[in-house]
Order: structure tokens, then C-alpha cells, then sequence
């Protein structure tokens, strides 16, 4: 996966929530709302890992 990927995480939990990727620091903001993001496939492991998001999928944005 390169740049031009992102990953699709889905928000496993309730109230809303921001998050550091642990890769790329950036912050990711969660809510009942907007429960899935599309984030950098370098930070998406990491948060996978701790069962509050799980990965559905894996967006090419090129041309986005």
C-alpha cells in the first residue's frame, strides 16, 4: 500500500473519541456520527490493534 491508500477503520465504540495515529500523529475524531474514517495505512495496525476500531476496507484516493 502507498500513498495514494488509505484505510477504511470503522469506530467500535460509543461516545466520540479523538485519536493520535501511532505512526503519523495525526488526529483522527471518531463519533456515533462519523464511525468510520479513511486513515493512513501506516497508523491503521496500531489502531486496530486496541478492539475499538476494525478495518473494513482499503480505499485507493487517487484522483480524490
Amino acid at each position: 500500500m502507498g500513498r495514494a491508500h488509505r484505510v477504511r477503520l470503522r469506530y467500535e465504540g460509543g461516545p466520540s473519541v479523538a485519536v493520535a495515529g501511532p505512526a503519523t500523529g495525526r488526529t483522527y475524531r471518531f463519533s456515533g456520527r462519523e464511525r468510520v474514517q479513511l486513515v493512513d495505512p501506516r497508523d491503521a495496525p496500531g489502531m486496530a490493534r486496541g478492539g475499538m476500531f476494525r478495518v473494513i476496507g482499503v480505499v485507493e484516493t487517487t484522483g480524490l
